[in-house]
């Protein structure tokens, strides 16, 4: 299965805030970046930064997912060490582990683009009772 290209994205803004929001002890990332295999400063041009808002979001919608898939998000994506690691941790093969992983894609974009029309539709009804009261 393929990745959502924006999905991907927003998911890996979202590993890293996750890992990095201060889940340890004292506000210390509960989690190794490095073993994480999250990308270092020297792997990427500039790193984008993670609005709460947006990882919240992503947050809520990776809770939403079914179990395996959820599982398989949280471990993909947060989950320490390498593809073989997760895959023994996950107890799936290499080709289950992607088909997970673009299913979960296919998920969370249309959960986000749903929320997305729902709060454009809230904003023109918004929008829409405002002008009627000016109008009166």
């Amino acid at each position: 299965m393929a990745r959502i290209e924006w999905v991907e994205q927003r998911l890996q803004n979202w590993a890293r805030w996750r890992l990095i929001r201060g889940g340890g002890v004292l506000g210390y990332a509960s989690v190794n970046l490095l073993a994480a295999a999250m990308p270092r400063a020297t792997d990427v041009d500039a790193p984008v930064p993670t609005s709460d808002v947006d990882a919240h979001e992503v947050d809520d919608a990776v809770a939403r997912l079914p179990s395996e898939l959820k599982a398989t998000v949280l471990e993909v994506y947060v989950g320490e060490g390498g593809v073989r690691q997760k895959l023994a941790r996950l107890c799936v093969s290499e080709p289950t582990l992607h088909a997970r992983v673009g299913r979960a894609h296919r998920l969370l974009a249309d959960h986000l683009l749903a929320k997305q029309d729902r709060l454009k539709d809230e904003r023109e009804r918004v929008d829409t009772l405002r002008r009627r009261c000016h109008l009166e």
